[in-house]
């Protein structure tokens, strides 16, 4: 399994409530969303991470130039088109993940289980494609970010996506996207933001820290009620039996 992966895992697991002070006072908060970021330059990526970058995905970047990248704290993926060579190279280069550039990249990479597989999902496919989509075990998808305002409607296309894939969500989002939005992201499907610029990640990441637990404001409301049916108007009829 990917670090990537591991990643998510723990950030979908769901928060007990503390038990007693020492609890309070000892455990460390696990943030329910990923942060990560685009990056050019592999040297970088250690910087990122060192403002809270979970992962960092690089782009046009040459195969030589990925060395060293196992000694970032953060998870580190390279996007591209591989063949079985290019894979073995960035594996023995400490590369966590490859994001595929969609449904046209090669699928070498999906029978390689040494690697995470990321792909980007830029098109708006049917029903049975993302269906099919949930089968072929990557780690995760990268998604565009609703535009704003969130609406219903968008926020449900993201739903829709989380549930036909049964995969989680990397959602491209702007660097000043805001907690409301954020924490409704999260609550349908999404696992982690990606942002274009690393200078902005440390904001990112307070935002996230702020959020409340996965199900706190489910926790909080009031259980529906059903009235029971009104007694006054009921009639046995049983009682109405009658001897001739």
């Amino acid at each position: 399994m990917s670090k990537l992966s591991k990643k998510i895992r723990a950030a979908g697991r769901a928060e007990p409530a503390p038990l007693g002070f020492a609890s309070i006072t000892t455990s460390v908060r696990q943030s329910s969303l990923l942060c990560g970021v685009r990056l050019r330059d592999p040297a970088a990526a250690a910087g990122a991470a060192s403002k809270g970058a979970d992962f960092v995905i690089l782009e046009d970047v040459a195969r030589s130039k990925v060395k060293g990248v196992a000694k970032v704290d953060a998870s580190v993926g390279v996007a591209g088109d591989f063949d079985a060579s290019a894979l073995v190279a960035l594996t023995k280069a400490g590369v966590d993940f490859v994001v595929l550039s969609g449904l046209e990249a090669s699928a070498i990479p999906l029978a390689d289980e040494s690697v995470g597989r990321v792909m980007v999902l830029d098109s708006d496919l049917d029903d049975t494609y993302l269906r099919l989509l949930g089968d072929l075990g990557l780690d995760a998808l990268v998604v565009a970010a609703p535009q704003s305002p969130l609406t219903v409607e968008r926020l449900l296309a993201v739903r829709r996506l989380s549930a036909l894939a049964r995969t989680p969500l990397l959602a491209n989002a702007k660097p000043d996207i805001d907690e409301m939005s954020l924490e409704l992201l999260r609550d349908s499907g999404v696992a982690g933001i990606v942002l274009d610029d690393a200078g902005k990640l440390a904001a990112l990441k307070k935002r996230i820290d702020a959020l409340p637990p996965r199900g706190r404001r489910k926790e909080n409301h009031a259980d529906a009620v059903i009235p029971a049916q009104s007694s006054g108007g009921s009639h046995d009829h049983d009682d109405d039996d009658y001897d001739d």
